[in-house]
C-alpha cells in the first residue's frame, strides 16, 4: 500500500475515524464519572541487622538484610500480617481480598520496603498502609527471633508513615481521555482499512481496468442538476464536452468495425444508462446526423418522463401493429433527434425485443436513420440486452462510479461475451465532482463562459451555428465599446 493509497484512505473514512475517535473519547469521559474514587496511601520501612560491632560483622549483616528483604516484601500480604489489620480496622473483609488492595515493592539492591494501600476514603487507605508496616515490623521480628531467646538480629523501621491522600489515585481522568481518544483512532483507522480492502466497489478508472480490458471511452462526471433527479444534462450546460468527447471516440471506433445501431446498458440498475443514452443521443443530433432514441427498456422507462414525450404510444404499440413507425416517432428539441418511446408495458418483454418485428423494425430504422441508439435494461437481472445484441451492431456499456462492483461489473462483461456481444466500451458515468474520488480531468469548464441559453420559435435550443453567431455579435459588440489598447492600429 503507497503513500496515495494510504491518503485516499483517510480522505474517504475520515468522517469515521473523526467519528469512532469522537466515541472513544466519550466513553472515556463517561467510564470516567461512573468508576469510583479510590485512593492511594504509601509507607516504607527501613531493613537493617542490630547487634553488630566490627565492620566485617556490618558487611554481613548487610548482606543479610538484601537477601531478606523480599522474603518480608512477600510475606506483607500473607494473612498473618492482615488478619490483625482487619481485626483492628474492623474491615469487612477477607485477607484475600485485603491482599490485592496491597502492594509491597522494593528496589533491587536496597533495603527499602514501600508499601501500597488502596482504599475508598483517604483516612482507610493511610490506616490499612500503617497497619501493614507495623504488623509487617512485629511479624518478621517473631519469625526471626533465634531458639536460643537472644533479640532478631534483623531490625525494620518505618521512616515513612502514610498520610491520607489530597487527591484521587483513580480513575486517571486526562489518562483514560487520552487513551480513549488513542483507541478511537485506532479502531477507525483499522475500519477505514479493512472497508478499503473488502470495498470491491468501481470508484475510478484503476478499478474498471481491474474488471475489464474493454477500452474507456469517456468519462461523465455527476452534475448538481442530476445528483438528485433523472432529469437529462441539455446540451449547452455542464457536462456537454464529456458526451462530445464521447461521441468523438465512438466515431473513432466506428471506423474500423459498423456502428450503425448502438445498444446502450449497464450491468444494473442506478448506473444512468439512460441519461447517458439520451445526451449521447442528442450530441450525436448536434453534429449534423440524423439520429432516433428508442427506449427499449420494456420495464422500467424513462425516456418519456425525462423528455416530457407521450409514452402511451411507442416501442410496443409498432411491434404489435397497433400504430405504425412514423404515428408513434416524436421530434424533441430541433438538433434532429428523434424519439421512440417504450409505449406501454407488456408481460412479455424478453419476447418482444428477440422477436422477427423488432428485427424488422430496426432494420427498417437503419434505413431511415444515420444513428439508431436503444437504451436497453441491465444486462444482469434480465436478459433483455443479450437479446438486442443478435439484432444491433455494438454495445456501450455504461459504468456508474460507486454504484456496482468490480464483481459485477466482470460478470456483466463476460455474459456479453457468452453472446458473442459486440462490446465497443465503456463509460464511466457519476464521477464525482469533489471529494477523494472525483477526478478533475473529467471537469470540463475549459475556457467556458456562462451564456444565455437562445431558444428557437418554437422554444427549444437554438442550434449550434446561432449559438455561435450570437456569441461573435455580442464580443464584437462588446469589444467596439471598449478603447483601443496600447499599440493597435485602426484602419
Amino acid at each position: 500500500m503507497d503513500m496515495r493509497e494510504q491518503i485516499l484512505i483517510l480522505r474517504r473514512n475520515w468522517m469515521l475515524i473523526v467519528s469512532l475517535a469522537l466515541i472513544g473519547l466519550i466513553t472515556a469521559g463517561i467510564v470516567s464519572v461512573i468508576m469510583p474514587k479510590t485512593y492511594t496511601a504509601t509507607s516504607s520501612l527501613f531493613v537493617s541487622t542490630q547487634n553488630v560491632g566490627t565492620s566485617a560483622e556490618l558487611q554481613q549483616g548487610s548482606d543479610f538484610a538484601l537477601a531478606r528483604v523480599q522474603s518480608y516484601v512477600d510475606l506483607a500480604t500473607k494473612p498473618q500480617v492482615l488478619d490483625p489489620v482487619i481485626e483492628n480496622l474492623e474491615l469487612d473483609v477477607s485477607a484475600k481480598e485485603l491482599a490485592t488492595r496491597i502492594k509491597a515493592s522494593t528496589s533491587r539492591n536496597t533495603v527499602l520496603i514501600d508499601i501500597q494501600a488502596v482504599d475508598s476514603s483517604p483516612e482507610g487507605a493511610a490506616d490499612i498502609a500503617n497497619g501493614v508496616v507495623a504488623n509487617l515490623i512485629s511479624s518478621v521480628a517473631d519469625l526471626e527471633r533465634p531458639t536460643n531467646g537472644l533479640p532478631s538480629p534483623v531490625r525494620m523501621s518505618s521512616v515513612d508513615t502514610a498520610q491520607p491522600p489530597t487527591s484521587a489515585s483513580s480513575p486517571q481522568t486526562s489518562l483514560n481521555l487520552l487513551l480513549g481518544l488513542l483507541y478511537g483512532l485506532a479502531v477507525g483507522l483499522v475500519v477505514a482499512i479493512l472497508r478499503h480492502v473488502l470495498d470491491r466497489h468501481v470508484r475510478s478508472e484503476a478499478d474498471v481496468r481491474k474488471s475489464t480490458s474493454l477500452p474507456l471511452l469517456g468519462g461523465i462526471t455527476e452534475s448538481p442538476a442530476t445528483r438528485h433527479s433523472s432529469r437529462p444534462i441539455v446540451l449547452g450546460g455542464p457536462g456537454t464536452d464529456a458526451f462530445r468527447q464521447l461521441r468523438t471516440n465512438l466515431e473513432f471506433v466506428a471506423v474500423s468495425q459498423q456502428m450503425k445501431s448502438l445498444v446502450v446498458t449497464s450491468s444494473q440498475a442506478g448506473e444512468g444508462k439512460s441519461t447517458v443514452a439520451l445526451n449521447l443521443a442528442l450530441s450525436i443530433a448536434q453534429s449534423g446526423q440524423k439520429v432516433i432514441l428508442v427506449d427499449a427498456d420494456l420495464r422500467l422507462p424513462s425516456v418519456a418522463a425525462a423528455t416530457g414525450l407521450e409514452g402511451n404510444i411507442g416501442l410496443t404499440t409498432v411491434l404489435i401493429g397497433r400504430t405504425t413507425l412514423t404515428e408513434a416517432t416524436q421530434h424533441w428539441g430541433s438538433g434532429g433527434l428523434s424519439v421512440l418511446t417504450s409505449g406501454p408495458l407488456p408481460p412479455n418483454p424478453t419476447e418482444l425485443l428477440g422477436s422477427a418485428a423488432m428485427s424488422e423494425l430496426i432494420a427498417e430504422l437503419e434505413l431511415e436513420y444515420d444513428t439508431i441508439i436503444l437504451d436497453a435494461p441491465p444486462v444482469l437481472p434480465v436478459a433483455d440486452a443479450a437479446i438486442l445484441t443478435r439484432q444491433t451492431d455494438s454495445i456501450l456499456l455504461v459504468v456508474g462510479a460507486t454504484r456496482v462492483s468490480q464483481h459485477n461489473l466482470s460478470k456483466a462483461v463476460e455474459q456479453l461475451s457468452l453472446v458473442n456481444a459486440n462490446v465497443v466500451g465503456v463509460v464511466l458515468n457519476r464521477i464525482p465532482r469533489t471529494g477523494p474520488d472525483a477526478n478533475s480531468a473529467y471537469l470540463s469548464e475549459y475556457g467556458v463562459t456562462p451564456l444565455p441559453v437562445l431558444r428557437d420559435s418554437d422554444g427549444g435550443p437554438a442550434s449550434p451555428v446561432a449559438e455561435a453567431e450570437a456569441a461573435i455579435l455580442r464580443d464584437s459588440d462588446n469589444a467596439s465599446d471598449q478603447p483601443l489598447r496600447s499599440g493597435a492600429h485602426t484602419a
